[in-house]
């Protein structure tokens, strides 16, 4: 097994998230192993990529090129915001969330060699991107129509809302990442520049925490340490260790 990781296949849903999670995998390969199928369908990535090739020769125009990026994607993969959408059913059905949307947004800039920077806060992820001289951009790949951000004052004001505290718990309406209440207090506050690798490990988390939100702390561990191997952040250890501590509790009990 590659990258050291001991697991053996009753972790796995299927043989086929198993190769792709331990065979030397590269970052699609992790974001597809999560609810993995044999029938997953590119097409509608593959004629997005076909679109944007060809304009890519102008690409020397990069503002204009990332509006292309930003736009064509929502007009041929990122149909409809649906929470907690995995990276397969996006590039299926057309169905996303910050997560997945994110993802099919930094593929798409490491193909066309962009510099970014995938943001994880505690309720959200996005992309920052570095233009030519100080100047930034963003991806907010839920908002489809406003979701690229060129003008200098509102890539700012958007970056400063993530960058402070959460006031008295409160969360707004991009919240999107799954979470513990026990385990963020109002000073919580994650502000983190993350690898496309490592999303695809907080796409394993967000799906343990909807396990763990439907009561099912068997699947909710399985997730979790897959996430743990893949990131092991601070907020993917503590659920972890909680819920090892219940499983270890639960046995004991079982054995009196």
């Amino acid at each position: 097994m590659s990258q050291g990781w001991d697991f053996d296949s009753s972790m796995f849903e299927n043989t086929t998230e198993q190769r792709l999670f331990l065979d030397d995998p590269a970052p699609m390969d992790l974001l597809m192993a999560l609810h993995a199928s044999t029938d997953v369908k590119t097409g509608q990535l593959d004629k997005l990529i076909g679109k944007l090739d060809k304009r890519s020769k102008r690409k020397a125009y990069k503002e204009w090129f990332l509006s292309e990026v930003f736009y064509k994607a929502h007009q041929y993969v990122l149909k409809e915001y649906v929470k907690h959408s995995s990276f397969n059913e996006a590039l299926t059905t057309g169905s996303y969330d910050c997560v997945s949307g994110s993802a099919i947004y930094g593929l798409l800039l490491d193909r066309y060699g962009f510099e970014y920077e995938v943001i994880e806060t505690d309720y959200h992820v996005f992309l920052l991107i570095h233009g030519e001289g100080d100047r930034r951009y963003i991806y907010e790949s839920t908002e489809p129509r406003a979701g690229f951000i060129k003008d200098q004052e509102a890539v700012n004001q958007y970056i400063s809302v993530f960058n402070t505290e959460v006031i008295n718990g409160k969360v707004d309406q991009l919240a999107e990442l799954g979470s513990v209440t026990s385990q963020f207090s109002e000073e919580s506050t994650i502000y983190a520049s993350i690898s496309l690798r490592e999303l695809a490990g907080l796409q394993y988390y967000n799906d343990a925490v909807h396990h763990f939100n439907d009561g099912d702390k068997e699947m909710t561990y399985r997730q979790l340490a897959k996430a743990k191997a893949i990131y092991p952040s601070e907020r993917v250890l503590s659920l972890y260790e909680y819920i090892a501590a219940i499983q270890e509790e639960e046995k004991k009990l079982a054995r009196r």
